[in-house]
């Protein structure tokens, strides 16, 4: 087995990608990457960087005081 990496950013990388899927002898394996902005919030609940709620009616109640409805 071999693996290749393949930028999918460009538009050469994105036609290779769609001729290899016509080969019956390629499997493409996509792998997601979070965005950033994900990834910070994966960090900051691992270190605890959360807002804690009793219950839900405290969080919507929370979440409309701040949208002023």
């Amino acid at each position: 087995m071999t693996t290749i990496i393949i930028n999918d950013r460009t538009t050469g990388a994105k036609k290779m990608i769609e001729y290899l899927k016509t080969q019956r002898y390629v499997t493409i394996v996509e792998e997601k990457t979070p965005s950033a902005s994900l990834l910070k919030s994966m960090e900051e609940a691992r270190t605890g960087k959360t807002t804690k709620y009793e219950s839900t009616e405290q969080l919507f109640s929370k979440l409309k005081k701040k949208a002023n409805v």
